[in-house]
C-alpha cells in the first residue's frame, strides 16, 4: 500500500483543526467564529504560523520520499545509482576509444613505424597500432585507433588525415575503415539498468547470459543474442548489435569484432574474460527493415506521421522487459496484432487495416529488427 503524502494545504487544514478544537477545550469562553478567523484567515496570527509549519512538513515529507526512493536501484538518483553499483560490485564502463583503419599512401617499400600520429578536422589524434610497410602500390592498410576514448573519436570512411610529425615518405593518408566504437562513459541510467541485471540474474561464470554483461562491460553495445552451438557442442555464437553515440543500432566493423573476441578469450587461451574451455565466436549482427503497409482512417498527413512515429516506438520496444514472447530484439519473432496494437495507440488514429505483414515476422538469428518503410494504402 502506497504511504500518502498530503499536500501542504491538507497539512494546514488538519493543523487549523487540531489548534481550534485544544484551544476551545482550554478556553471555552472564547468566539468560537473569532478563532476559526485567527486559525484560518490568511490575515490571523494562528494561520501566519500554521501555513509556515505546513510548507516545513510538506518539505519533510518529500525529503522523507526522496530518500525511500534512494533505498532502491530501480528508483535511485545517480549519486546513489553509483553506490548500488558498488556495492553490487558493477562497475561503470569507462569511456571507449573508437577503432578503424587508415590507408597510407607513399613511397613504396618504405618502411612505417607503428604509433604514427594523424591528426583530423575534429581535433583528435589518431595513432597506429602496428608498424607496416608501404606495398609496391604505394598504398598499404594500417589499423589506428584514437588517441583519446569518447564518441567524438568516430570518424567517417573517406575522411582525409595528415600525419602530426613530418613523414617525407607519406603522400596521403585516407580513413579506409570508418573510426567507430568511441562512446563516452556509461551514462548513469544505462550503470542503472547494468545493476539491476546483475542483482536479477547473478553471474555464473560462463552461463549464456554472462556474455552480453562481459562484453557491454567494455563496448557500447546495442544488443547481444548468445546462440549455443553455433558450430557444435560446447561451442557458442554472440551475436553483436553495436549502439552509435545516438542511441541508433549499426553493424559491427571487422576490428570491433577483432576486439571483441580478444576481450572474450582465444579458444584454447587462458586470456580473456570467459572460461577456457568455452568456445566463444563473435559473430556481426544484420539489420533488418521490417516494412509494412496499412490502410488508415482517418487518412491525413498527421496521422500518417502519428501512425510513423507510434510504429518507429513500437520497433524499438522488441525484446525489452514488457515483451513476453522475445528475451531480445535479435531473431525476434513479430505478431501482426502486436503492431496493429502500437498503430492504435497513434494520435488521430480512429481504425486501420494492417494488409501486410500478413503472417508474423520471423526474424533470423542474426538480425536486427528496424522500422521499415509504411506504404499507406488508400481505400
Amino acid at each position: 500500500m502506497a504511504w500518502p503524502i498530503p499536500t501542504a494545504k491538507e497539512i494546514f487544514l488538519r493543523f487549523a483543526g487540531t489548534l481550534e478544537a485544544g484551544i476551545l477545550r482550554i478556553r471555552e469562553d472564547l468566539d468560537p467564529i473569532a478563532l476559526s478567523r485567527a486559525v484560518r484567515s490568511a490575515r490571523g496570527m494562528f494561520s501566519w504560523i500554521g501555513r509556515t509549519v505546513s510548507l516545513e512538513l510538506r518539505e519533510v515529507h518529500d525529503h522523507l520520499a526522496w530518500w525511500g526512493r534512494q533505498y532502491f536501484p530501480d528508483t535511485a538518483e545517480e549519486e546513489f545509482v553509483l553506490r548500488h553499483a558498488g556495492i553490487w560490485g558493477v562497475e561503470q564502463r569507462p569511456a571507449i576509444k573508437a577503432i578503424g583503419t587508415v590507408t597510407i599512401e607513399g613511397i613504396a617499400g618504405e618502411p612505417l613505424p607503428a604509433g604514427i600520429e594523424l591528426s583530423a578536422s575534429n581535433a583528435v589524434v589518431y595513432v597506429t597500432s602496428a608498424a607496416a610497410v608501404i606495398g609496391a602500390g604505394g598504398t598499404v592498410i594500417v589499423a589506428a585507433e584514437a588517441s583519446v576514448a569518447g564518441s567524438a573519436g568516430n570518424l567517417e570512411t573517406g575522411i582525409r588525415l595528415v600525419t602530426v610529425a613530418p613523414y617525407p615518405a607519406i603522400s596521403k593518408v585516407t580513413v579506409e575503415t570508418a573510426f567507430s566504437g568511441g562512446a563516452d562513459e556509461q551514462s548513469p541510467e544505462e550503470l542503472q539498468v547494468a545493476t539491476l541485471q546483475r542483482i536479477r540474474q547473478p553471474p555464473h561464470g560462463g552461463a549464456g547470459f554472462d556474455y552480453p554483461i562481459w562484453i557491454g562491460s567494455a563496448f557500447s553495445v546495442k544488443a547481444v543474442k548468445v546462440v549455443p552451438e553455433w558450430i557444435g557442442r560446447g561451442s557458442l555464437a554472440t551475436v553483436i548489435i553495436m549502439k552509435n553515440a545516438d542511441g541508433s543500432a549499426r553493424v559491427p566493423t571487422v576490428e570491433e569484432v577483432d576486439a571483441i573476441e580478444t576481450h572474450l578469450g582465444q579458444f584454447g587461451s587462458n586470456t580473456g574474460v570467459r572460461p577456457v574451455t568455452a568456445r566463444a565466436i563473435v559473430v556481426p549482427g544484420t539489420l533488418r527493415a521490417l516494412p509494412i503497409t496499412v490502410r488508415l482512417r482517418p487518412d491525413t498527413v498527421l496521422t500518417r506521421a502519428a501512425v510513423t512515429e507510434a510504429y518507429a516506438r513500437f520497433i524499438a520496444t522488441i525484446g525489452d522487459e514488457e515483451d513476453d514472447q522475445n528475451d531480445g530484439p535479435i531473431g525476434a519473432l513479430i505478431e501482426p496484432s502486436r503492431i496493429s496494437e502500437a498503430l492504435s495507440a497513434a494520435g488521430g488514429e480512429y481504425a486501420h487495416d494492417l494488409i501486410v505483414p500478413a503472417a508474423s515476422f520471423t526474424l533470423e538469428q542474426t538480425e536486427y529488427p528496424l522500422a521499415g518503410i509504411i506504404t499507406f494504402e488508400v481505400a
